[in-house]
Parts: C-alpha cells; structure tokens; sequence
C-alpha cells in the first residue's frame, strides 16, 4: 500500500532541501532540477508547491526571520543586565557571535543583487526587527541609561544603517571604508542618546561582513 500523500511534509522537504543546496552550491547555482533530484521527485511535483526557486529563498527568509525573534526571546531570557542600554548591548553582541543566527548569511548574501530583495529587507527590518528593538529603547529612557527622544526612529535608522547601507554588497566598500561606517553608526546612537554599540559589536560586525563579501576587499565607489 502506497504512503498517504502529505502536502505540508513535502513543503517543509523542498524547503530543507533547497536550502541544503543553496549553501552548498549557492542559490544561484541550484536549479529546480537539482531540488527534485536530491529528493527524488518530479520537477512538477516542486512547481506543484513552489513557483520559483526565489519563492522558496523568500520562505526561508521568514522563517530566519522568525527564527530571529524567538532567539531575540531566548536572549532576553539568559541576559544579566542592570539597565536597557546594557541589555541592548548585550543582545547586539550575542547576535554577532551566534552562529545559528547566521547560518542562511551567505545564501542570503547572493540575493543582495536584486533591488525586490533589498526593499524586502529593509521592510522587514522596520516591520519586525525594530519595534522589539524600540521597546527596549524604551525601557531604557524610564530607566534612565537611555536619553533619546526618538525611540522608534532610531531602532527604524539603526537596522536600516546595519542592515543596508553597512552591507557592502549593497554599498560596496573594502574593510576601512565599512569599519568608519560602522563607527559612525556607534557615534550616530551614542549622540541620539543611545549608546548602545559597543567596540566589540562593531569589530566582530566587521569581520563578519568581509567573511561573507571578500570579493569587496580592496574596492569602493
């Protein structure tokens, strides 16, 4: 007797396969083909789910996201911190050395080409990063470590500035030019009031940023 077909089982297999192959291929160089060859189904039955091989990146794009909020939880959860600005700090520090918060970066890094993905990011980044991001903001002017007037403004300018114009693969740079952006984003919080970006934060958001984009080394516009 033939196993009972299951639309949501084979969903969740396409996506674990494709981002298999994504990181060891690269997304660019995974085609719809090889996704049903590792599985061992027919093209149709990926296309049956799936419209395109940037429907799925999109897919796993917001489970990261998703996956990224829960450990911003988790996070909160083990953090010691006597005040919100030290908390922010901590959390900021901890999102840089977690590997499992990073593990999509370089599948991701092959879609920062596309003008539709960027746009993505950046709304996402205003739509689900920087309102938890605010609230903390928030907590930390009731407590006093943080001064800012603007607390929702500079979560938005904060992910948008890191996210964006600090990713070299959009705004290409070589490791000089990055670290100055990176620096002036720690000056930009510390005079809205927030000092929240620690030196640590900025050399290990460095060193990550020219892991994931060496060919920027060297270049600038």
């Amino acid at each position: 007797m033939s196993r009972k077909y299951n639309a949501k089982q084979t969903k969740e297999d396409i996506i674990t396969t494709a981002v298999k192959l994504f990181k060891e291929k690269g997304f660019e160089k995974t085609s719809m083909q090889d996704i049903a060859n590792t599985l061992g189904i027919s093209k149709g039955g990926i296309y049956h789910h799936f419209k395109s091989k940037e429907e799925i990146i999109d897919i796993v794009r917001e489970n990261q996201a998703n996956s990224i909020e829960d450990r911003l939880k988790q996070w909160r959860e083990t953090i010691v911190a006597s005040s919100a600005r030290e908390e922010l700090t901590a959390i900021l520090e901890k999102n840089t050395t977690d590997q499992q918060a990073h593990a999509l970066d370089e599948t991701f890094s092959t879609q920062m080409a596309s003008p539709d993905f960027i746009v993505s990011m950046m709304k996402r980044s205003i739509d689900s990063s920087a309102p938890a991001f605010a609230d903390i903001i928030k907590k930390g002017v009731e407590d006093g470590s943080i001064t800012t007037e603007y607390p929702d403004e500079c979560a938005e300018v904060f992910f948008l500035l890191i996210n964006i114009w600090c990713d070299p693969a959009i705004f290409q740079a070589d490791p000089e030019k990055l670290f100055r952006r990176l620096k002036f984003v720690q000056a930009m919080m510390k005079s809205m009031g927030a000092d929240i970006v620690s030196d640590r934060v900025i050399d290990e958001t460095a060193q990550l940023l020219e892991k994931l984009y060496p060919e920027s080394q060297g270049q600038q516009k």
